[in-house]
C-alpha cells in the first residue's frame, strides 16, 4: 500500500477577504412649501431652495477590533466605513514584508477575503476612507490569533503527485483525526478537483476520517487531474485546524478491464473500461473463493501490487479453521496485485496443479481459494505487468458484496449519495506542454498454457 502523506505547512501571503463596506450617500431634498397657516414659519432669505444633508462626520471600523487576541484562523477581517468610501486597505502579517492582497467587487464596495490566518501570528490592518470631499480618515487595527492548535494532517492513499493510474481511481483522503458531521461541509468546500477535460464528480464520507472523490463515470483517458486542498485556517472541529495548503496532481492512463466470474471460473481483460465496446485481450481460468471465504463482487480497484506477500490464515481470519485447523497456511505468495484494501488479490498459485498433472484442483475447475483470485504463475505474471493502479475489476457471481469494509466501496456506492464537487475548466484550454500524450501505452499481457 502506498500512500503520500502532507503535512501542511502555514503560509503568510495570501488573498484576503475583507467584509462588507456600508457608503452612506448624501441626499438632495427640496425645502417644504409654506404652511398654509396665517402666520408662515420664517425663513433666512439667504437660504438655497434645496440643500445637503450630512449624517455625521466620516469614520472607518475594522474588524477584529485593535488588541483583540485569540482570534481564530477563519476569522474574516472586515472594514466598514460610514459618511465616506475606503480608498484602500493594507493588511500585513507581522514579522512579513509582504502585504496581504485584497480585491474588491461592487464598485469598490465589497471586499472580500479568500484563504485562513496563520496560527500564533499577529496581523495589522490599515484602513483609509475618503469623503466626496476628499478628506481622508484612517483606522488601524492589530490583533493576534490563536497561540496553539492540534494539526490536521491528510494521507493520500495509493495514488502520488505525477502518477499515472488507471480510469476507476478515487481520490481516497484519510485524516489524523475524526471531522465531525458539523465541520465535513467546510472540508469539502475546500477541497478543489479540477479535471482537464471537465468531469462531473462528487465527495462522499464513509466515515468521519475518510473521504472519498470519484467522478460519475470512469475518467475518461488522457485527463490531467489536480486536487487543491486550501486548507489553511480551516476549523475541523475538536481543536484540530488545517495549517497549511497543499496541492497533488495525477494523470489517467490507458482504458483496461477486467471481468472475473466466480461462476464459471474465467479471468477475462480487455483493452477499453466496457466488455461490450472494448477488445478481448485474454480469457484465462482461474479458482476464486469457496464457500465461507467467497470472492468479494462488485467493481474494485487496483490498489497496489507486490511482488510477494507473506498470507496468513490465522491473522486474516481468526478462526479454529485458519488457526491450526484444515485451512490453516502460512506462505510466502508470489506476483501479488491488490483488489482491495481487506486483503482480497489476483495473485499466482502454483499449489493448484501439482506437479503439473492437475489432478487436485486444476485451474477453472472449482473455487478452492479463501477469497483471492487464483492464476497460473505465468498468467499472474503476465497480469501483474499489464495492470496498473486504479484499473477496474469487476467481479461478478460471487454472493458477497464489496463494500466499503473491504477498501472497496466507491464504485458500490450509488452516485446520487455523493456531493457534488470538482470544478470545470473551459473545454478549450489547451493541455500544459508537459502534461503526457492523451494515450498511454501499457504492455500487454501475454497468453499462457493454465499451468504452473
Amino acid at each position: 500500500m502506498t500512500g503520500v502523506t502532507r503535512s501542511t505547512v502555514g503560509r503568510r501571503a495570501w488573498v484576503i477577504a475583507l467584509g462588507a463596506v456600508a457608503i452612506v450617500m448624501t441626499g438632495c431634498s427640496l425645502a417644504p412649501a409654506a404652511s398654509p397657516s396665517a402666520t408662515p414659519s420664517p425663513r433666512p432669505s439667504s437660504a438655497p431652495t434645496g440643500q445637503l444633508t450630512v449624517s455625521g462626520p466620516p469614520s472607518v471600523t475594522v474588524t477584529p477590533a485593535d488588541g483583540t487576541t485569540g482570534v481564530g484562523l477563519d476569522a474574516a477581517i472586515q472594514v466598514t466605513a460610514e459618511n465616506a468610501t475606503v480608498s484602500s486597505v493594507a493588511v500585513v502579517e507581522n514579522g512579513d514584508d509582504d502585504i496581504l492582497a485584497w480585491t474588491t467587487s461592487d464598485a469598490d464596495a465589497q471586499w472580500t477575503y479568500v484563504g485562513g490566518l496563520d496560527l500564533n501570528a499577529g496581523y495589522t490592518v490599515t484602513a483609509t476612507a475618503v469623503t466626496a470631499a476628499g478628506a481622508e480618515t484612517v483606522a488601524t487595527s492589530a490583533f493576534h490569533t490563536i497561540t496553539s492548535a492540534k494539526r490536521l494532517l491528510t494521507t493520500v492513499l495509493y495514488v502520488s503527485n505525477g502518477d499515472t493510474v488507471g480510469v476507476a481511481m478515487p481520490i481516497d483522503l484519510e485524516f489524523n483525526a475524526p471531522v465531525p458531521v458539523a465541520n465535513q461541509a467546510g472540508i469539502i468546500a475546500h477541497l478543489a478537483v479540477i479535471a482537464n477535460p471537465p468531469q462531473p464528480g462528487g465527495w462522499y464520507w464513509f466515515d468521519d476520517e475518510d473521504v472519498h472523490y470519484r467522478p460519475e463515470n470512469y475518467w475518461t483517458t488522457g485527463t490531467q487531474v489536480t486536487l487543491d486542498a486550501d486548507l489553511n485556517g480551516v476549523d475541523a472541529g475538536n481543536g484540530y485546524w488545517g495549517l497549511g495548503n497543499w496541492s497533488e496532481s495525477f494523470s489517467i492512463g490507458a482504458a483496461h478491464l477486467t471481468v472475473v466470474n466466480t461462476q464459471t471460473r474465467t479471468m477475462q481483460v480487455y483493452d477499453d473500461d466496457s466488455a461490450t465496446t472494448g477488445q478481448l485481450i485474454d480469457s484465462w481460468p482461474t479458482n476464486t473463493g469457496k464457500s465461507g471465504y467467497d470472492t468479494i463482487s462488485g467493481v474494485l480497484v487496483v490498489l497496489y501490487h507486490e511482488p510477494v506477500v507473506q498470507m496468513n490464515s490465522c491473522q486474516t481470519f481468526h478462526t479454529p479453521a485458519a488457526c491450526g485447523g484444515d485451512d490453516t497456511y502460512n506462505e510466502a505468495v508470489y506476483e501479488d496485485t491488490a483488489v482491495s484494501a481487506d486483503g482480497y488479490f489476483i495473485h499466482a498459485a502454483p499449489w493448484v496443479c501439482y506437479g503439473g498433472s492437475c489432478s487436485l484442483y486444476p485451474y477453472g475447475d472449482t473455487n478452492s481459494s479463501h477469497g483471492c483470485i487464483n492464476l497460473s504463475t505465468a498468467n499472474a505474471t503476465a497480469y501483474y505487468a499489464w495492470s496498473q493502479v486504479g484499473d477496474p475489476v469487476q467481479v461478478v457471481g460471487s454472493v458477497l458484496e464489496a463494500s466499503y469494509s473491504d477498501g472497496e466501496g466507491d464504485w458500490q456506492t450509488p452516485w446520487t449519495d455523493f456531493s457534488p464537487g470538482g470544478i470545470d475548466i473551459p473545454s478549450n484550454t489547451a493541455t500544459p506542454a508537459s502534461a503526457p500524450p492523451a494515450e498511454v501505452a501499457s504492455p500487454t499481457p501475454a497468453s499462457s498454457v493454465a499451468g504452473p
